[in-house]
């Protein structure tokens, strides 16, 4: 029997679209959560087991132990894959304790954690000559006075740890207006005990997004080669893909290749670019050292990013394939697109011709909807159902409230006389 995949995570599109590559492949996957109500990416019938984990957020070490203990059921080592930024963070962490019971990617020691911190991939990217935007990292009133200074306003206070300040803030960043108002972001940042930094925007619409997505193997040569544009984020401006398509980009590719092997980078990995508007150089925004959401669209193209870095890790690797070809499909998320598009409109950066004609124009690979595996829709939808009532709830109680704080004490018949 061939050995098996351990998908860590299991409430998001990302592991679910790496779960379907997976099961369609016959491979049994074990998907494993802290939290089964809200990991709907578990009702996928490609999953092999669901396995209930410690929470990685709040005792990360009891979960590497956990692992390590739960990895010694199995007669041939799985392959661990991280759906998440927390649990890449493990891996990075834990890699050498975890190697003798799952088959991981041979990084260098540290390289996905500097990486995944913004900090120190700002720091490799110094080293190692990778072009990046202006970042300051304010520690005094030194650094603060410098970064007022020379930063181009607006400009960005950003996380070293993407997943913790979105759990806090919703948002992945903090966008800083004017030089008066920076302290104030850094403070309100460093309030919730994180550490952040100041990082210069690079002009232009979110479709000057572009991704590279790359397998390199143990000899540090890439064997699969993707790269796609982005059309629309959620948020806009400074979030996640809603609408992105395959474009086949020499730049980009050539360019992402390079940092890789710079970097000495090892398995499956994707790095964000954005071209600078004006100037047309390509600035790199961040490498994800995990499974991507762009998982879909890749099986849709034809380049199974998951079943690569399986296959490869089992010792039976697929033919090279760099994907140069234009392809007609582009990852889809619905319902989050539906709110980008919204807000695309209120702000006056599309119009509607803007919103639909990308839309029509290309096949669509759908970020949970399936029709072989519809499930995990359902699930979503639950989900998203009880959200909105909670928050309904919430403005409700805030309504009663207001209504009653106003008429505590007053007259209700104020104007009898």
């Amino acid at each position: 029997m061939k050995p098996a995949a351990v998908i860590l995570g299991a409430n998001y599109y990302t592991p679910l679209g790496a779960i379907r590559t997976l099961g369609r492949r016959g491979v049994r996957v074990y998907a494993l959560d802290y939290h089964f109500p809200t990991a709907y990416a578990l009702a996928s019938k490609y999953v092999y087991q669901k396995v209930l984990c410690p929470n990685v957020n709040q005792d990360e070490e009891g979960m590497a132990r956990f692992l390590i203990e739960w990895g010694k059921q199995f007669d041939e080592r799985p392959v661990l894959m991280a759906g998440h930024d927390s649990y890449a963070l493990l891996i990075s962490r834990y890699a050498q304790e975890l190697a003798p019971y799952y088959r991981l990617p041979d990084n260098p020691p540290g390289l996905l954690e500097e990486i995944i911190n913004k900090k120190g991939l700002y720091r490799l990217s110094q080293k190692h000559g990778l072009r990046m935007p202006l970042t300051f990292f304010v520690e005094n009133e030194a650094d603060l006075a410098k970064a007022m200074e020379q930063m181009r306003y607006p400009c960005l206070v950003k996380p070293a740890l993407s997943h913790e300040f979105v759990r806090i803030f919703r948002s992945k960043c903090l966008i800083v207006r004017e030089k008066d108002t920076l302290a104030q972001a850094l403070s309100r940042a460093r309030s919730a005990g994180l550490e952040v930094m100041v990082q210069e925007i690079i002009p232009g619409f979110d479709d000057c997004m572009y991704v590279f997505d790359a397998y390199i193997n143990a000899e540090g040569r890439a064997t699969h080669t993707f790269t796609a544009q982005k059309l629309r984020q959620f948020p806009i401006n400074f979030g996640s893909s809603t609408l992105t398509h395959h474009c086949y980009d020499p730049e980009v590719a050539a360019l992402g290749l390079e940092y890789m092997q710079r970097l000495g980078y090892r398995g499956y990995g994707e790095i964000e670019f954005k071209r600078h508007a004006e100037n047309g150089k390509l600035y790199m925004i961040e490498i994800n050292a995990r499974l991507s959401s762009l998982n879909v669209l890749f099986d849709k193209c034809g380049m199974e990013f998951a079943y690569i870095h399986y296959r490869d890790l089992i010792g039976e690797p697929l033919p090279d394939y760099h994907l140069r070809e234009e392809k007609p499909w582009a990852f889809w998320h619905a319902y989050e697109d539906f709110l980008s598009s919204w807000a695309y409109l209120k702000s006056g950066q599309l119009g509607w011709r803007d919103i639909i004609r990308p839309w029509l124009s290309h096949r669509k690979a759908h970020a949970i909807w399936a029709a072989d595996d519809l499930l995990p829709l359902f699930a979503f939808g639950k989900n998203l159902l009880a959200k909105l009532l909670r928050k309904a709830g919430r403005l409700l109680k805030g309504f009663f409230t207001r209504s009653g704080r106003g008429s505590k004490g007053k007259n209700h018949f104020p104007d009898s006389e």
